[in-house]
């Protein structure tokens, strides 16, 4: 073992091994063809991110439904059509076939009111102020639950290491599991009706694909920061039901959770600490460490908000993982900014690393509708 010896372990999820404990973060980079196809630019992205080493890959923030879709280019999975279908088979086949020894995971997601009436429709749980859209019912949140059940068997055909569910970050989601969605229905009020759609999705996919090669997780925004989000009563930090979310979901057959932070149109500071906030990199690192310390041993807890380190990254995150803080390392803006970050890190070559300037620049690009890349790095 080098210098790094806890980030170069390997890490047993479900029934599946993670080469080392870097995961590559789920970044959504603007950069689909028209009407949401895999694009030629985005396989030669994530082949990238497979050549750089890290253990874990998930695929970005792809959508189910098109049209309430967070970006003009964001990703589709669209298993009822054999173009957008044939894509994916054609995606997974050739990552697997170049990188045999890195875990591909999937994220699934739902923009909710996030979308935009730009380019699609806006749709809510109940409206908010500065978002609001067309509000949802029970039947709308039945058909999404089936579409990410149907999503995740079509994905464990084709080869997909996992599914991660997107419980974070503002998206429909989070928007239904927030206090603040206090609708007497089916899918609010109570904590036990909010916690529903994550329950039920989770527990049917893992019902229907008990086969733990097939990892299922979620990211989770254990505190968003905002008047009654998740994480919050009122204001005040209150992470109960953050506790509750994830532990539910391990009952169910979850084998993962990635840890996270913020909203992404609310609270971008939460969710990607830049270098004039890095007391939030130590807010990551302690809500990962009480998901760690509320799970089961075997559930892996992956923390993320960490690319502020820069070149610290190494010895902090290192020392985290061997404290059993968590266990393993996210990596989003960074591995942008050089996609051969966990490479070098391990193999000892911390002096090459292009290191994320926590500029934003890239969240400006995609905030424009635009390919998103890192304007200091290149892929």
């Amino acid at each position: 073992m080098g210098k790094f010896s806890n980030l170069e372990k390997t890490l047993r999820i479900g029934e599946l091994v993670s080469r080392n404990r870097f995961c590559v973060q789920p970044m959504e980079c603007c950069d689909a063809e028209e009407g949401g196809n895999v694009s030629a630019r985005a396989l030669k992205r994530y082949a990238r991110y497979c050549d750089g080493g890290a253990g874990i890959v998930v695929i970005e923030s792809v959508t189910l439904q098109y049209a309430s879709r967070s970006t003009r280019r964001q990703l589709l999975l669209n298993i009822h059509d054999p173009v957008n279908r044939r894509g994916w088979e054609d995606f997974f086949r050739t990552l697997k076939i170049l990188h045999p020894g890195a875990v591909l995971i999937m994220q699934l997601n739902h923009a909710g009111e996030y979308s935009s009436d730009e380019w699609s429709e806006r749709v809510c749980v109940k409206p908010k102020e500065g978002f609001g859209g067309r509000q949802i019912d029970a039947e709308y949140v039945d058909g999404v639950i089936r579409d990410y059940i149907e999503a995740a068997e079509f994905l464990y055909r084709i080869g997909c290491d996992g599914v991660d569910l997107k419980f974070c970050h503002g998206y429909l989601g989070s928007q239904i599991l927030r206090p603040y969605n206090d609708r007497k229905w089916k899918y609010g009020g109570s904590w036990e009706n909010r916690s529903r759609f994550a329950f039920d999705m989770c527990g049917e996919i893992r019902h229907r694909i008990p086969d733990h090669r097939f990892l299922v997780g979620a990211k989770v925004s254990v505190v968003e920061g905002i008047w009654q989000g998740q994480g919050n009563r009122g204001n005040e930090i209150d992470v109960t039901e953050s506790v509750a979310l994830c532990r539910g979901l391990e009952d169910r057959g979850a084998d993962f959770i990635i840890e996270s932070l913020g909203a992404a149109r609310e609270r971008w500071d939460l969710m990607a600490p830049n270098h004039d906030c890095p007391e939030h990199v130590w807010l990551h690192v302690t809500a990962a460490q009480v998901i760690r310390n509320a799970l089961k041993p075997e559930t892996a807890v992956i923390c993320g908000g960490l690319s502020a380190l820069g070149r610290d990254y190494g010895e902090i995150t290192d020392f985290c993982i061997g404290d059993g803080m968590f266990d393993m390392a996210a990596i989003g803006r960074q591995v942008l900014a050089d996609p051969d970050f966990p490479a070098k890190i391990l193999g000892g070559k911390a002096e090459e690393i292009n290191y994320c300037r926590c500029c934003d620049a890239c969240g400006e690009l995609l905030i424009r509708q635009k390919p998103t890349w890192c304007v200091y790095g290149r892929l």
